[in-house]
């Protein structure tokens, strides 16, 4: 995969958690982005497979309403990419930042996700 194509992989990934999305859009942004049994974890969460993924992505919203993630940098390289980004609060102020791990496959679709920031 090219770097934009990996870019644009993880932008539709970010945007699925993005407020004002409807559950179908978040529901076909996250099923383009993943393979059926992507493995995912955060600080705070961890799980395995798309069903589950959605779970979290839906309860996102829920629990940080109003804020999203833009991504600032993306490395890639051996089907492994890390992803420097931004949580930004719902009038366009930083609220946090971290890093997520993940592993590609050969479709271009994220199979393992690891998100790091400070909880």
């Amino acid at each position: 995969m090219t770097i934009d194509s990996l870019k644009q992989l993880m932008n539709s990934y970010q945007t699925a958690y993005a407020p004002d999305i409807a559950p179908m859009e978040q529901e076909r942004l996250i099923r383009q982005s993943v393979s059926d049994d992507v493995v995912f974890s955060t600080p705070m969460a961890e799980g395995q497979g798309l069903a589950n993924l959605l779970k979290h992505v839906a309860q996102f919203q829920k629990k940080n309403p109003g804020r999203y993630f833009k991504s600032n940098e993306l490395l890639a390289h051996h089907g492994q990419l890390l992803s420097e980004w931004t949580m930004y609060n719902k009038d366009g102020s930083e609220f946090s930042s971290g890093h997520t791990h993940a592993h590609f496959n050969e479709e271009g679709r994220l199979t393992h996700l690891a998100g790091f920031f400070k909880a």
